[in-house]
């Protein structure tokens, strides 16, 4: 077997003499015995073997270390990595040896649980052995970095490690190596939670590979069968899951029947295979098995272990067995926390020295849950609400710093989806303690709005403070130009990916996205190093409080943020927090079963122009959403959305009962004919916005108005007129405008204009938002050249440098993305807001440029009037002025939003 392995011990000397090619052909014998999983026998062979030569030594040391850790003998493998680390300076290759080292010790951190030790030696390790060229030794580095991303929940970033991985092994193995199973087995792994169907395609492309290279009972096969069994779990084929696992058992239980951690594995997926087919009792007599097979192999401090009480807990949970459930979870936070063993459910772990920080997470939430749960189910005491409360603090204080290690945006949106249940779970108890309490209740209502304010945007608002850091702890224009570099870069490439290339392609891009990233990872840290200021402002960001929100807002407004708690556990419910200058209230109600299908015919009723549909949908949300007890005087609302309230307009909502449904438009009580309305992403950027001059010194404007006929988009002839009365009326007052009209509407003159001095940016154009892929969302302009083809994608304005008071999309849809939990829509909105710009109107559907330039002119023609920086003011009076012309539906005036404050 030995013989179908290609040499992974190119990483050595040049080897001249007789003696050093034996020793070479005696490492790459031990290579192929751990290749095999035979370790016993690998740490044999390494006994038995007797050379002077100091590196060779050093490299089957290194080896021993990783046969004893895959016996699950952590202790003995740290005992030998300490002996080589004392002996590797006796070496002229030291520096290559200490890289070797360093990616054993990291792969010992990874089997022990401890992902942020590991991740630091993988990452020191991979960096080295990069620049010395040893692409195999490599390739096992940054597949035991990614793995310890999986640990810590960074499915992206794990999957950057784990592609280069591959790619550097498929360079110089063949085809049908176990070392590119090894990859895919790997990458299958990394996909199992964010894509279980592209996983299954990586398990299965490895088990062929497995099927032909060894006998039925091989541990590969084991494990190939096992991880197609988990990921059939995850699309809830339970049958076909089990018959992998019980297939992986029963090779597990012929080749090696002491126990390991790779059979409780299989243990603890049965149980929770049999936990999602309802079947309690068999998935709790597989837990406890997993868990003493765990405790076995791994010790009692573990993340393996912490996860199986947790799951030990729900099952007691689900039964009602509070105490027991209580138990199980101080038993999973002790097991997870290296220097924490207090029995004592009254107390939580500090946020240092923990193995896994998602299990860590899972187990205070599921403790706080469950306190909650015992309250109302048995005790009726405040103490159970207010430690379950506390304990979601914690929650959060951990989520905070998850935040900070993730370096990668879509691992910090998903990680925004955990996040969100534990703000839930917040609001909702800290709003039930208000109701109860005889102290503090204004204590917990602060605290329900502060979970409800730190469900939203979160990435956004850290992008945004990271932004302004650099501004006022100065950073120079050269790194800042550095880092525009790497990102435009990124944004590209990503972009391209998005795009589903070819194989080959494909391969390419991640391999360059792999290097940038590197590259930006390490710009930032250094970054961070030299500015230590930048460094405290990036990272000293909280949510706002009541007052803080209350000194912003003017006599006249309110801010009403909305939150739902739709959690499996509990009836979903409706939180409506509502500040005016003097006054917070909060209310919650009953989410009713027909929400989302209100919501769906809303937006059809009004682009269809349904109006025997709309009336009633409309009458019915405004009852839902809008709070009764506003004051008189209040005459401007500012809309905090949550989910899919994101995508409507909330200005067509009727504040009065309306018999007749064929009424005409212009007469409805819309909620725009008493208020002006706004949306913000989260009340955290009411207060990070910069405080806004109302001074308009220069506008851009730009308008491609036709399009080339392979993007099957309509011209937009009116789009022309709208941008030369705009400009009139400009120039009426004096205000500096640069037009971009037809041909000069390209990307590069967008680009290269000084896009930061102008106050108004005005595009005139078609917008296209994928909700699928937001990298691919793009506004239209021309094309000049093959970088800047005329699509001006999200990646893109990212990057802008804007300082516009205000930015309008005068185009289709550009208001809509993908709604993340968490975050809010993903879309161009939020490309906009992080690119600068301090308010944004955007569109939810696509209208006739006619209408759409008429709307244009009139809003900026009461802008001019009266200039000031209260823009939806000025878009209300606009749209009243299309109520009453010939364009009266609300399909022509309410796509039209004002995103800003």
């Amino acid at each position: 077997m030995a013989r179908k392995f290609v040499l992974y011990s190119l990483l050595l000397l040049s080897l001249a003499t007789q003696a050093q090619k034996t020793n070479q052909v005696l490492v790459n014998e031990v290579d192929a015995l751990l290749v095999e999983s035979r370790y016993q026998d690998a740490i044999q062979k390494i006994e038995q073997t007797s050379t002077k030569d100091t590196d060779t030594n050093i490299i089957l040391s290194n080896r021993k270390a990783e046969a004893l850790i895959g016996l699950g003998k952590f202790e003995d493998a740290d005992k030998v990595l300490r002996d080589i680390l004392s002996k590797t300076n006796q070496s002229k290759n030291s520096a290559l040896l200490s890289a070797i080292t360093q990616s054993t010790i990291g792969f010992l951190y990874v089997n022990q649980g401890r992902y942020d030790l590991a991740i630091e030696q993988l990452a020191e390790a991979t960096a080295i052995l990069q620049r010395m060229n040893q692409p195999l030794e490599t390739a096992k580095a940054l597949s035991n970095l990614g793995l310890a991303y999986i640990g810590t929940g960074k499915y992206q970033q794990a999957e950057e490690q784990l592609q280069m991985a591959l790619t550097l092994r498929q360079s110089v193995l063949p085809d049908e190596h176990e070392l590119i199973a090894s990859s895919y087995n790997n990458l299958g792994f990394a996909n199992n939670i964010p894509n279980p169907d592209k996983a299954i395609e990586y398990y299965e492309a490895a088990l062929a590979i497995y099927e032909k290279l060894y006998r039925k009972d091989h541990p590969k096969l084991a494990v190939a069968n096992s991880n197609l069994g988990f990921a059939y779990a995850q699309i809830e084929l339970y049958g076909d899951a089990i018959n992998y696992y019980e297939a992986a058992l029963a090779t597990w239980e012929k080749i090696n029947p002491q126990p390991n951690a790779s059979k409780a594995f299989v243990l603890s997926s049965l149980g929770y295979t049999y936990t999602k087919l309802d079947d309690k009792k068999t998935a709790m007599e597989f837990y406890e098995k997993a868990l003493a097979m765990y405790i076995a192999s791994h010790g009692t401090k573990h993340p393996d272990v912490a996860a199986m009480y947790n799951r030990i807990g729900n099952i007691h949970q689900s039964n009602d067995r509070y105490n027991e459930a209580l138990k199980s979870y101080q038993q999973a936070l002790i097991a997870n926390v290296a220097d924490y063993n207090s029995e004592d459910v009254g107390t939580n772990p500090g946020g240092e020295n923990f193995y896994n920080g998602n299990q860590l997470l899972y187990s205070m939430m599921y403790k706080a849950q469950t306190l909650e749960a015992r309250h109302f189910g048995k005790t009726l005491k405040q103490r159970d609400l207010d430690l379950g409360l506390k304990t979601l603090q914690e929650c959060d204080s951990l989520i905070d710093r998850l935040r900070k290690q993730a370096s990668n945006e879509s691992d910090k949106i998903a990680l925004g989806a955990i996040a969100n249940e534990v703000y839930a779970d917040g609001v909702r108890i800290a709003y039930t303690l208000s109701d109860i309490a005889f102290r503090k209740r204004k204590n917990y209502r602060q605290l329900a709005f502060y979970f409800a304010e730190k469900s939203k945007s979160a990435v956004l608002l850290d992008a945004i403070a990271d932004t302004n850091a650099k501004s006022f702890a100065s950073v120079p224009d050269e790194l800042l130009q550095e880092e525009m570099s790497l990102k435009t870069a990124l944004a590209l490439v990503s972009q391209k990916l998005a795009q589903k290339p070819s194989e080959e392609e494909e391969k390419y891009l991640r391999e360059t996205a792999f290097h940038l990233n590197q590259s930006y990872q390490a710009f930032v840290q250094n970054l961070e190093k030299q500015y230590p200021e930048y460094y405290n402002l990036k990272y000293n960001t909280t949510a706002p409080t009541i007052s803080e929100i209350q000194s912003t807002i003017p006599e006249k407004t309110a801010v009403i943020s909305y939150f739902i708690d739709d959690s499996k556990r509990n009836a979903a419910r409706l939180y409506i927090l509502t500040l005016t200058k003097k006054n917070f209230r909060i209310t919650d109600k009953a989410l009713p079963s027909d929400y989302d299908r209100s919501i769906t015919g809303l937006r059809n009723a009004l682009f269809y122009m349904g109006e025997e549909v709309y009336i009633p949908t409309a009458r019915k949300l405004y009852r839902l959403l809008i709070p009764r007890r506003i004051p008189s005087s209040i005459n401007d609302f500012v809309i905090l959305p949550t989910g899919r309230l994101s995508v409507i307009p909330f200005e067509v909502l009727l504040t009065k009962n309306v018999k007749d449904t064929k009424a005409p438009y212009a007469s409805l009580p819309y909620l725009v004919k008493r208020h002006s309305i706004r949306y913000e992403f989260s009340a955290g950027l009411l207060l990070q916005k910069k405080s806004q001059s109302t001074t308009i010194k220069s506008a851009l404007l730009c308008a491609p108005v036709t399009f080339p006929a392979n993007e099957y988009l309509n011209d937009l002839p009116a789009t022309k007129e709208e941008i030369n009365t705009i400009q009139q009326l400009f120039a009426s007052k004096n205000i500096a405008t640069e037009v971009l009209l037809n041909n000069r509407a390209t990307e590069t003159n967008l680009k290269g204009g000084n896009l930061k001095n102008f106050s108004v940016v005005h595009l005139a154009t078609h917008g296209i938002v994928d909700e699928n892929n937001p990298e691919l969302s793009r506004i239209y302009l021309r094309g000049d050249s093959e970088a800047e083809d005329g699509k001006l994608f999200s990646g893109e304005i990212y990057n802008l440098h804007l300082n516009a008071n205000l930015v309008t999309l005068s185009a289709c849809q550009t208001g809509l993305g993908k709604i993340s939990k968490g975050e809010g829509v993903i879309g161009l909105s939020r490309a906009l807001v992080y690119a600068g710009a301090k308010n944004i109107m955007v569109s939810f559907w696509s209208v006739a440029d006619e209408s759409t330039a008429q709307l244009m002119t009139d809003f900026y023609k009461m802008l001019l009037e009266k200039p000031s920086g209260d823009y939806s003011k000025k878009l209300q009076q606009a749209k009243l002025k299309m109520i009453n012309s010939t364009y009266s539906a609300p399909y022509y005036w309410a796509p039209f939003i004002l995103v800003g404050f």
